[in-house]
């Protein structure tokens, strides 16, 4: 069965989540009120919103961040920081089931993008740089695709491997004189990125009954390069693992005509590499659930085969949070 998935989300409240979209303003006491940056200063500035950059643009373009409202707890006296994740995307087998030589296996295609859009607003209120405002956005894009590599009629392995652009913007509006100083050193630079991201994913489909659960494993390496002419040092490499349990659970009810389905799935996410040295945590669980229609089958529904909302809770190290949104799925 192919079953491509376009999922947005839309998160309309707030929520405390992967710390460090967003490292603290930690480089905030290093700056005296002087009227150009030192080059120790330019390059501390530079690694700074590379960070910053490298984060936003792996959190944008991988499953294991949802979309949502973020805040940031502050962290060694610095601020709470702010952030509005939006993301678009989804991936899925495509075609029909070709025969894997002998084996008696089967496999499909396989194709997946999404599109993440952060962005900041925040006062700073501590530190040397207080009285000025950080602001800024992060565009990434995703394209990949693969071989869905069927062992069983329950088992699959999944190589992939994709391209990815980033794009960060660091606005930082200057209130003050070193405000001002360091608002022109970054004055109108933006850092790009591009990379590729092999990975592998597995699943087990465990029937129970009318429902079935889902286990599944996926990691993806992120290795970025900077293709920016600028300060800011942007690139790197990081690694995404995520585990997955998830259940679906026919209803005996239907809406429209369409049964309903309910059910949900329990995620635990850890990173390593340059995204860890910048983040202030380094693993999050969440917890979502979903109530869905299977529209299969309704001449108004196309290709879509599921309709309908979803929640998640999101725990973390020192941040907890949750966001909602709409889901949607095809069958090609």
């Amino acid at each position: 069965m192919t079953k491509p998935t376009i999922m947005k989300k839309l998160a309309p409240r707030k929520s405390v989540a992967p710390a460090a979209v967003c490292a603290g303003l930690c480089l905030a006491g290093a700056f005296d009120c002087q009227a150009q940056l030192t080059p120790a200063q330019r390059k501390q500035l530079g690694t700074f919103f590379g960070n910053r950059a490298e984060v936003a643009t792996v959190l944008g373009a991988t499953d294991g961040a949802s979309s949502g409202r973020y805040t940031v707890d502050g962290r060694d006296g610095n601020d709470d920081l702010d952030f509005s994740l939006m993301k678009l995307g989804g991936g899925g087998e495509i075609g029909s089931a070709r025969t894997l030589g002998d084996s008696g296996a089967t496999w499909h295609p396989v194709l997946m993008g999404s599109i993440g859009y952060l962005t900041g607003e925040n006062d700073i209120s501590v530190g040397a740089l207080r009285g000025n405002e950080l602001e800024e956005s992060a565009l990434a894009l995703h394209l990949g695709g693969g071989a869905a590599l069927h062992f069983t009629e329950r088992f699959t392995v999944t190589p992939t491997i994709g391209v990815l652009y980033g794009s960060y913007d660091p606005g930082f509006n200057g209130r003050n004189a070193i405000g001002r100083t360091v608002e022109a050193a970054i004055d109108d630079e933006t850092a790009d990125s591009v990379g590729v991201t092999p990975g592998i994913g597995m699943a087990y489909k465990l029937p129970w009954g009318k429902n079935t659960w889902k286990f599944i494993a996926n990691y993806t390496f992120y290795g970025t390069t900077d293709v920016g002419d600028n300060d800011i040092d942007q690139g790197g490499s990081s690694h995404v693992f995520e585990q997955r349990v998830d259940l679906d659970i026919p209803l005996n009810a239907d809406l429209w005509g369409c049964p309903l389905h309910t059910g949900g799935y329990l995620g635990l996410t850890e990173v390593a590499g340059d995204i860890k040295d910048a983040m202030n945590s380094d693993i999050w669980a969440t917890l979502h659930g979903r109530l869905l229609l299977n529209t299969e089958g309704q001449s108004w529904s196309w290709k879509m085969d599921r309709l309908g909302i979803g929640v998640s809770g999101i725990a973390g190290d020192n941040f907890t949070g949750w966001d909602a949104g709409v889901e949607v799925s095809f069958k090609f």
